[in-house]
C-alpha cells in the first residue's frame, strides 16, 4: 500500500494545475468549427447524451449533423464557422481500441523448426502506464505546436485522466486529473450541477479516505461552528471502531480556501422576477459565486435550484432570477447565502474534527482556521505606501482607500491616460499617444457630486473617463463628477473558531453542552485594535421525554445560549430569519447576548401535537425581548397547522409583535377545500409614540384542490392581502393586493403530460400618502406540455413562460489572445490605430482569430416583460396512416420536423409584440430577442438511393448594450438533393436563397441587409470506405440593399477534396479551392468583410491538408497545414502538429 500512495502523490504534484471531472459526468467544450468534421474528444462518446448549442446557448437540431461515437467525431451538413458548445458524456470503454480475451501474440503459425527467421516489426502494443493494476481508466495526454507566417509560434498541452478501481485487494482509487483551465462554471439552471473545475485523487477503503486536490468539507457536529467549504489541498477521513463499543471518527484538512462566505438580505420588488444582483461580504459589486454553494430562501423557506423549480442563478455574473413558480412582489423576503471567489489574497484553510461515541455518550471537538496570506496578494497590488496605510488604520477597514493612479509604460491593450494641466488642476486625459500616455487609472464610483470624472464613452478596451471642471460658489468647490481615480484596498483577515461539546442520554433525559471560542483579526497588517479579537460562546440544553399513556407523550426542552460580544461566527448558526423573529434587523449588536427558552410538547401518536414555548433574548444594557410561541398540528377529520407568537421588546427598540399562520383543509371525497392565512402586527414605539417602522398585514387564501396529488395535482385559489402603514399614531390601511391563480400537474399517462402554472396579482394603492409604491399588475405563467399520438406518428412538446423583471444593458470589451485561440479579428477600417467597437468581426480563418469578447458587469438595468416559447412538432405519416391505404402509400415517404424557439423581452406590456415569434426586431419596445425557427420536410430520407429535403430556417438575435442595441438576422430556404448513382458515385446538390441583416444603433457602419442566392453541387467517387474524392462547385450572388449601399458580390468556388485512409492506421484529408470574387463595394469595411467571406476581390486560393497516424494502439500523431493566397497579398501558411497518447 505505501508504494501506491507514494506513486499517486508523485504523479499528482507533477501536474501544472488542478481541475475535477467525475468519470461519468457531463463534459463541456467550446470549439470554433471551421470544417465539416470535428473531433470533440479523444475517447468514445455516448451519442444519446450529445447536445450541441450555438454561442447564444440555442440548441442546434441533431438533423444538422451526424455523429461517429466511436471516434467522437461530429459531421456537419453545413460548416457553421462559429463557436459551438458541445455537451456530452464519455463511454468508460474506448471503442477505437481493440480488446482481446488473450494476447494475440501467443497465436503462432507452424514453422519448420530448422527455419526461424528474424523479423523487425512496428510495435502495435499498448504502452500501458497502469499495467498490472485492476483499474478502469480513460483519458489522454497530448503535446502540440502551432506555427504560421501570420501568427506567433505557440505550444499547447493537455492532460485528461480518469481512474477508478482497485490498486490492491483492500484499497480503491477514484481520480480525475486534468491540466485544463476552463474559465466557466456550470449553468445554474438545473437541480444537479456538473463540476468542470475540480480535480482530485481519492484513495480509500472501508475505514479511511484520503483526498488530494479539490474537495468539499462540511461540519455537522456542534452548534456554533457551521461551515460548508470548497478547498484545494489534502483531506483525510478516518473511522476507528473498537470491540469495547466506542467509535472515533476524525477528519482533517490542509488546503487553500476557494471561497468566502456572504449573506444577502433582499426585499422583493413588485413584479420583478429578477435578476437580483448579489454582493460580496465587503459589498463587492462584481463577484463570481462558487457553483452549488448557494442557499436561497423566500420568507424563511429553502428553495430548489432549477428551471423547473424555484430559481436559476448565473454564477459568473452573481445574478439570481426566480421562475414562474414564485411570483415575486414587494412582500417577499429573500435571503441568499453563498460562497464566492475571493482572489485578493491566497487564503489557507486548516480544519480538524474528532467525534467520539460510546454507548449513550458522545463527545466532539472541532477546529477551523482560515487566514489570508498578507505577503501573497493576488488580484490587488499592495505597494509600500499601501502597506504603511494598512498598518496604521487597525480595524478601521473603511479607511483603506488608496490612489488609483499607476504610472507605467504605454500599453495599447489598455485604456491609457496622459497627465495634463487644466485651469490649474492636474488632470488625466485619455490618450493613444505612446509618447505621453504613461498612466493607467483605476476609477471608483463615489456618487454624484463627489468625484471629478464621468464616463465619456465605451471602446473595445472598456470605459473611457473624462475630467469635468468643478464649479466654485462662495469659495466652495462643487464637484460635478461621480468617479474618482481611487481604489479600495481589501485587508488580509484571519478567522479561527474552536468548539468542544457533546451530549449524554440518561434514562429519558438528554443533556447537550458546547463551548466555543473565536479569534477574528480584520487586518493582519496591523497590530492595533487587537484587544477585541477573541470571543467566547456557550450552550446547554436539557431534553426530557415522558410517556403519559399508550397514545400520548409529553416532551420538554430547556435551553440556554450565551454569546460574548467579541465572538465571530464562520457561517450562520441560528435560524435563517432569527433577526426578524426578534425585531432586531436594524440593531447593530455590540454587547454580550443571552438567550434562554423553555418548551413543552404534547404529542398524540396518530393525530398530531401541540407545542408551547417561552423565550427570552437579552443583549446587555441594550435590548430585552420575551416571546411566546404556540404551534398546533392536527390531522384528524379537520387538518390544521397553526403557528402563533407574541413578542414584547424594550431597550433599543420597544415593540409588540403579534403574528400567526394558519393552514387548514377539509377533505370531501376526492377533493379538499382549504384556507390559509398569515397575520402580522408589528408596532415599534419611541417614547410611547408609534414610529415609522410599524406595520400590519393580513394575507388570506382559499383554495380547491384534488386530495390525492401523487400523480395529478389540480389547484385553484384566490388570495387577498391588505397592508397597514403608520399614519400619525395609528396604522391605516394603505394597499390591497388580489392574487388569483391555478396550478395543474397531469402526469398519469405516458402519452400526455401537462404542467401549468398561472399567477396574477393586482396591487392597488388605497392611500398614496402612506407609501411611494406604484399600483402594479403582475403576471407569471408557465406551460410545459407533451403529447404523443398515433403510435408516435405525431409528437409535440411545448414550453411557455411569461413574466417580468430586469434586463442588464450589457457592456463588453475585446481581449487579445494567442492567434488561433480567439473568435474575433480586428480590422482597422478607419486606419487610426484605435481598436473601435465597430471594427471587430468573427474570424473566418484560425490565424485571424486573436481576440475574444468579454462581457463586463455593470449596474445598468431596465424594466422588462419577458416571454419564452419553445415548440417541437414531429410528424411521421407512415405511423399515422395505414400503409395499405391510398393516403398511407402517398405519404409514407414524407417526414416533417418543426422547431421553434423564441425568447423576447420588451419594455412595455404589449402582448401582440411579446408573443409573436415573427415580429420585426426593429420594434423599439423590444430590448432583447432571440428567435430560432427551423422546418425540415423530408422525402424518402431513409432511402439508400436518393432523398430530398426542403429546409426553412430563420434566426434573429437582438441584444441590449450599454451604448445601444445590436441586431442580427439570417433567413435561409434550401432544397437539398442526395442521389447515390451506384455504390461508388454520389451527387449532392443544393439550391437556396435567403438574407443576412445586421442593425446596430451604436455602429452605423456595421449595418447591412444582404440578400443571397446560392447553388452548391458535389460529385463524389468512393469505391470503398478507405478512399473518397469529391469535386465541388458553388456559385453565390449577394446584394446589399439600396439604402444600405447597394454593394454586389459574385462568388464562384471550384474545389476538389480527397480523403484517403489506411484501416486503423492513417488518415489523409486534403482539399483545394479556387474562389473567384467580383465585388462592387469597399472591401475594407464591415459589409465588405461579410460579403467577401474574409477573402479579397479577384482570385483566391485556399488549401488544407491534414494527416493522422496511429503510431501504436494508443499513440496518435496529427499534422495539419492550411494556406490561402489572394491576388494582392502574400500567401498565408498555418500549420500544427500534435502527439496524443491515450490511457
Amino acid at each position: 500500500m505505501p508504494k501506491y500512495i507514494i506513486l499517486l502523490f508523485v504523479f499528482f504534484i507533477s501536474l501544472n494545475g488542478f481541475g475535477q471531472h467525475k468519470i461519468f459526468d457531463q463534459k463541456v467544450k467550446k470549439i470554433y468549427v471551421e470544417s465539416d468534421t470535428i473531433q470533440i474528444d479523444s475517447s468514445s462518446i455516448n451519442p444519446r447524451n450529445l447536445k450541441v448549442y450555438d454561442r447564444y446557448n440555442n440548441l442546434i437540431s441533431p438533423y444538422d449533423y451526424s455523429i461517429n461515437p466511436t471516434k467522437a467525431e461530429v459531421y456537419f451538413k453545413q460548416i457553421p464557422f462559429d463557436t459551438l458548445i458541445f455537451r456530452y458524456q464519455l463511454f468508460i470503454i474506448d471503442f477505437k481500441k481493440d480488446y482481446f480475451t488473450h494476447d494475440i501474440k501467443i497465436n503462432r503459425n507452424k514453422i519448420d523448426d530448422l527455419y526461424q527467421p528474424i523479423t523487425v516489426n512496428v510495435s502495435n502494443e499498448n504502452i500501458d502506464f497502469f499495467e498490472g493494476t485492476n483499474l478502469n481508466k480513460t483519458g489522454s495526454i497530448s503535446r502540440g505546436l502551432m506555427v504560421g507566417n501570420n501568427q506567433n509560434f505557440s505550444l499547447n498541452s493537455n492532460l485528461n485522466l480518469q481512474l477508478a478501481g482497485n490498486i490492491s485487494d483492500e484499497i480503491k482509487i477514484l481520480a480525475s486529473v486534468t491540466d485544463d483551465n476552463i474559465p466557466i462554471q456550470p449553468q445554474g439552471n438545473t437541480q444537479q450541477l456538473q463540476d468542470f473545475d475540480q480535480v482530485f485523487i481519492q484513495v480509500f477503503n472501508e475505514d479511511w479516505k484520503l483526498t488530494t486536490g479539490d474537495f468539499w468539507i462540511k461540519n455537522n457536529n456542534g452548534y456554533f461552528l457551521k461551515f460548508n467549504k470548497r478547498g484545494q489541498g489534502i483531506h483525510l477521513k478516518n473511522s476507528i471502531k473498537n470491540n469495547n463499543g466506542y467509535t472515533i471518527n476524525t477528519e482533517n484538512s490542509i488546503a487553500l480556501s476557494k471561497g468566502k462566505f456572504s449573506r444577502n438580505v433582499i426585499q422583493g420588488v413588485e413584479g420583478n422576477q429578477g435578476p437580483y444582483r448579489l454582493n460580496g461580504k465587503e459589498n463587492e459589486s462584481y463577484i463570481i459565486i462558487l457553483s452549488g454553494t448557494e442557499n436561497v430562501y423566500i420568507d424563511g423557506k429553502l428553495l430548489q435550484r432549477g428551471q423547473n423549480y424555484d430559481y436559476v442563478i448565473d454564477y459568473n455574473t452573481s445574478e439570481i432570477t426566480f421562475t414562474a413558480n414564485h411570483l415575486i412582489n414587494k412582500d417577499k423576503r429573500i435571503i441568499v447565502e453563498f460562497q464566492y471567489s475571493d482572489k485578493n489574497f491566497a487564503r489557507s484553510l486548516i480544519q480538524s474534527s474528532t467525534f467520539f461515541e460510546k454507548g449513550n455518550n458522545t463527545f466532539y471537538i472541532n477546529a477551523y482556521s482560515e487566514q489570508d496570506s498578507k505577503n501573497q496578494p493576488l488580484q490587488q497590488d499592495i505597494t509600500l505606501e499601501d502597506r504603511f496605510l494598512l498598518e496604521q488604520i487597525g480595524d478601521q477597514i473603511d479607511q483603506a482607500i488608496s490612489t488609483g493612479i499607476d504610472s507605467s509604460s504605454y500599453n495599447d491593450g489598455l485604456n491609457m491616460y496622459a497627465k495634463k494641466d487644466s485651469l490649474g488642476y492636474e488632470i488625466y486625459q485619455f490618450s493613444v499617444d505612446e509618447n505621453s500616455a504613461y498612466y493607467q487609472l483605476t476609477f471608483s464610483e463615489v456618487g454624484q457630486g463627489n468625484g471629478d470624472y464621468l464616463i465619456k464613452e465605451y471602446n473595445a478596451l472598456g470605459k473611457v473617463f473624462e475630467w469635468i471642471a468643478p464649479d466654485t460658489l462662495n469659495n466652495i468647490i462643487i464637484k460635478k463628477g461621480d468617479h474618482s481615480p481611487l481604489k479600495k484596498l481589501i485587508t488580509p483577515k484571519k478567522r479561527q473558531v474552536i468548539n468542544i461539546g457533546g451530549f449524554s442520554l440518561i434514562n429519558n433525559k438528554q443533556i447537550t453542552y458546547e463551548i466555543s471560542s473565536s479569534n477574528m483579526d480584520l487586518n493582519t497588517f496591523s497590530n492595533l485594535d487587537s484587544a477585541d479579537n477573541i470571543g467566547f460562546a456557550g450552550l446547554t440544553k436539557l431534553e426530557i421525554q415522558k410517556k403519559i399513556n399508550q397514545n400520548w407523550n409529553i416532551d420538554q426542552e430547556y435551553r440556554v445560549e450565551a454569546v460574548n460580544k467579541n465572538y465571530n461566527r464562520i457561517e450562520r448558526f441560528r435560524a435563517v430569519e432569527f433577526e426578524r423573529n426578534w425585531n432586531i434587523q436594524q440593531l447593530i449588536i455590540e454587547d454580550d447576548q443571552l438567550i434562554s427558552s423553555g418548551k413543552i410538547n404534547l404529542k398524540h401518536k396518530d393525530n398530531g401535537q401541540l407545542t408551547y414555548g417561552i423565550n427570552s433574548y437579552l443583549i446587555k444594557d441594550n435590548f430585552q425581548g420575551y416571546k411566546n410561541d404556540i404551534n398546533l398540528n392536527w390531522n384528524r377529520l379537520l387538518f390544521v397547522k397553526f403557528k402563533g407568537s407574541l413578542l414584547n421588546t424594550n431597550g433599543a427598540y420597544n415593540s409588540n409583535f403579534l403574528r400567526h399562520k394558519t393552514d387548514l383543509y377539509v377533505p370531501i371525497k376526492k377533493i379538499k377545500i382549504g384556507f390559509k392565512d398569515i397575520h402580522e402586527k408589528n408596532a415599534f414605539y419611541s417614547a410611547d409614540t408609534l414610529n415609522n417602522n410599524s406595520y400590519r398585514f393580513y394575507d388570506w387564501k382559499i383554495y380547491l384542490a384534488n386530495l390525492d396529488s401523487n400523480k395529478n395535482n389540480i389547484q385553484f385559489y384566490y388570495q387577498q392581502r391588505y397592508d397597514w402603514f403608520k399614519n400619525r399614531d395609528l396604522l391605516k390601511k394603505a394597499t390591497k393586493a388580489i392574487s388569483p391563480g391555478v396550478k395543474i400537474i397531469l402526469n398519469q399517462t405516458k402519452k400526455f403530460k401537462l404542467n401549468y402554472n398561472l399567477a396574477y396579482r393586482s396591487l392597488d394603492i388605497l392611500d398614496t400618502t402612506l407609501t411611494n409604491i406604484n399600483a402594479e399588475n403582475s403576471l407569471t405563467s408557465r406551460l410545459n406540455y407533451q403529447l404523443k399520438l398515433f403510435n408516435g406518428g405525431l409528437y409535440t412538446s411545448s414550453f411557455l413562460e411569461l413574466g417580468s423583471g430586469l434586463e442588464l444593458q450589457k457592456e463588453f470589451i475585446y481581449l487579445e489572445v494567442t492567434s488561433g485561440q480567439g473568435v474575433y479579428t480586428w480590422n482597422d477600417y478607419n486606419e487610426d490605430g484605435v481598436k473601435d467597437l465597430n471594427e471587430f468581426e468573427i474570424a473566418v480563418f484560425s490565424d485571424q482569430a486573436n481576440f475574444i469578447k468579454v462581457f463586463t458587469p455593470n449596474n445598468n438595468y431596465v424594466k422588462i416583460y419577458s416571454f419564452q416559447y419553445n415548440q417541437n412538432i414531429n410528424i411521421d405519416p407512415k405511423r399515422i396512416f395505414n400503409k395499405k391505404s391510398l393516403m398511407g402509400k402517398a405519404l409514407k415517404l414524407f417526414y416533417n420536423q418543426t422547431s421553434i424557439s423564441t425568447q423576447k423581452k420588451t419594455d412595455s406590456l404589449d402582448f401582440q409584440t411579446l408573443i409573436n415569434p415573427l415580429v420585426d426586431a426593429d420594434n423599439s419596445i423590444i430590448q432583447q430577442m432571440s428567435n430560432n425557427l427551423r422546418n425540415s420536410l423530408f422525402f424518402n430520407r431513409s432511402s439508400p438511393k436518393y432523398s430530398i429535403e426542403y429546409v426553412t430556417q430563420l434566426f434573429s438575435n437582438k441584444n441590449l448594450l450599454i451604448n445601444g442595441t445590436d441586431f442580427r438576422a439570417t433567413k435561409k430556404e434550401q432544397i437539398k438533393v442526395r442521389w447515390n448513382i451506384n455504390k461508388t458515385l454520389m451527387i449532392n446538390a443544393q439550391i437556396g436563397s435567403g438574407f443576412k441583416r445586421n442593425s446596430s444603433t451604436y455602429a452605423q457602419n456595421r449595418n447591412f441587409n444582404i440578400s443571397e442566392k446560392e447553388t452548391k453541387n458535389q460529385f463524389s467517387y468512393q469505391p470503398n470506405t478507405l478512399f473518397r474524392i469529391s469535386v465541388n462547385g458553388r456559385y453565390s450572388e449577394k446584394t446589399n440593399s439600396v439604402e444600405m449601399g447597394n454593394e454586389n458580390a459574385y462568388i464562384s468556388d471550384f474545389g476538389i477534396e480527397l480523403r484517403r485512409s489506411k484501416r486503423d492506421k492513417a488518415l489523409i484529408n486534403g482539399d483545394f479551392h479556387i474562389v473567384n470574387i467580383k465585388y462592387s463595394g469597399e472591401s475594407n469595411s464591415s459589409v465588405g468583410f461579410e460579403m467577401l467571406e474574409g477573402l479579397q476581390e479577384g482570385t483566391n486560393l485556399t488549401w488544407k491538408l491534414s494527416f493522422q497516424k496511429n503510431m501504436s494502439n494508443n499513440v496518435q500523431l496529427s499534422i495539419n497545414y492550411n494556406g490561402r493566397k489572394s491576388e494582392n497579398s502574400n500567401s498565408i501558411h498555418t500549420g500544427g502538429m500534435q502527439l496524443r497518447a491515450f490511457f
